[in-house]
């Protein structure tokens, strides 16, 4: 299905450990399998846990990259089709997928996107994530023209205490 709006989304910066102190770390595990590596004799027994010791900070640093970088493509994205929103969070997390025929109402508020589906069944998007107002702005003009095909109620605003979702 044809995109009409594809953005994608800033790392989570919930980790424990940040990107970078991440990043530090698998290259200081690199660095010192190498060292085991080049420094011991091969006749040694524990030679073949260095091997693997490297391959498995080889396979974190891989891990890391998908996680935090669009070296392998972009991974996180939220997406506008003409049918669905679609939320992406990660390499290995399961899109979120929200037909637009389902939502009864849809509120824009200045950090999230709160949507109740005619189900009763509400849901929160985190607008944090995104990274530019530019791409916020092209959001939020889609969602209006989706509001208006789809004809459900869009309010827009701070978060009142009768629409607390």
């Amino acid at each position: 299905m044809k995109s009409l709006v594809r953005v994608g989304l800033r790392p989570s910066r919930n980790a424990r450990l940040s990107f970078g102190v991440q990043l530090a770390l698998v290259f200081f595990w690199i660095i010192y399998a190498l060292f085991l590596l080049f420094t011991e004799s091969p006749t040694n027994d524990s030679h073949f846990f260095h091997y693997v010791f490297l391959t498995f900070a080889v396979g974190y640093l891989l891990y890391i990259l998908a996680q935090n970088t669009p070296v392998f493509g972009t991974q996180s994205y939220f997406e506008i089709t003409p049918d669905y929103i679609v939320l992406k969070r990660g390499h290995f997390k399961p899109k979120t997928i929200f037909s637009f025929e389902e939502v009864a109402e849809l509120h824009i508020a200045p950090l999230s996107l709160r949507l109740l589906l005619k189900n009763g069944e509400r849901h929160t998007i985190d607008l944090k994530i995104i990274s530019r107002r530019k791409n916020l702005k092209k959001i939020k003009e889609q969602l209006h023209i989706m509001a208006l095909k789809f004809d459900f109620d869009l309010t827009e605003g701070p978060v009142s205490a009768n629409n607390s979702y």
